[in-house]
């Protein structure tokens, strides 16, 4: 038992040193690229250490779909002649090789890291990073050259990456009750109109308020009675003295 255990811890340590060094396109890290891969795009780490012999070599990247048969690597296929590499590898994209002697980190991470997928727009131009498909798997390599070479150096295809699953319309909860399409857009219009009605309240109310409005005076009665004139009597004095006057006001009492 002794001989296979010392078997089994060499071949271990082989595998480890093995892929120790190893000089594939790697993910990037998670401390560094929080959400990778995306449904259209997958960061990976710069060749960092790979090729050391000069200063002045120029990295390509090439991107294949994993379930392409042709994996021949010429520098003029785009994006556009493989279909998205689906008939064959294509530059996504060229870099300076990373200087070894610098120690990449957190803060300037973009510096050593390559998001493949992200130019939606790259029309014209001898090389396109176009979107990735999603939930499909891709490989990558970097291919090292300068003026003189085309061809300094190379690292191996990485292992298949997947891009993440982007969801169906039909899958999409539409909280609350399941609603669809037609029953989000009829709501939302309902919304607006009430909107629009709760809106032309308020601005009648405030309107109302800002209006001055004038007093109205009070209505005055009048009291109108009748007034007649004092008709001369026709007896003596002393009866036109007590004519016309009140009984409760005569000064002159009948004894």
């Amino acid at each position: 038992m002794g001989t296979w255990r010392c078997l089994l811890a060499f071949v271990v340590i082989l595998v480890q040193n093995d892929l120790a060094y190893a000089k594939v396109p790697l993910l990037c890290s998670l401390n560094a690229c929080k959400i990778n891969p995306t449904q259209n795009t997958i960061t990976l780490e710069k060749p960092y250490c790979f090729y050391t012999a000069t200063s002045s070599a120029t990295v390509a990247l090439y991107v294949v779909k994993n379930s392409a048969v042709n994996m021949a690597i010429i520098s003029t296929n785009n994006y556009y002649s493989t279909a998205g590499g689906t008939a064959a590898p294509y530059v996504a994209g060229t870099f300076a090789n990373p200087n070894c002697a610098d120690n990449p980190t957190i803060a300037d991470v973009n510096k050593y890291v390559y998001r493949v997928g992200s130019d939606e727009s790259c029309f014209n131009t001898p090389y396109c990073n176009g979107p990735l498909a999603n939930n499909t798997a891709y490989r990558f390599m970097y291919v090292f050259f300068d003026a003189s070479n085309p061809s300094l150096d190379q690292s191996e295809w990485s292992a298949p990456i997947t891009t993440k699953q982007g969801k169906l319309s039909a899958s999409i909860d539409t909280w609350p009750g399941g609603r669809s399409g037609g029953m989000i857009v009829l709501t939302s219009i309902l919304s607006v109109l009430t909107f629009l009605v709760l809106a032309g309240l308020v601005a009648a109310v405030i309107t109302y308020l800002m209006t001055p409005t004038k007093d109205l005076e009070p209505t005055r009665h009048e009291s109108r009675s009748a007034h007649h004139a004092p008709q001369k009597p026709e007896g003596g004095p002393e009866y036109a003295t007590t004519v016309g006057i009140p009984e409760r006001y005569a000064t002159n009492p009948q004894a």
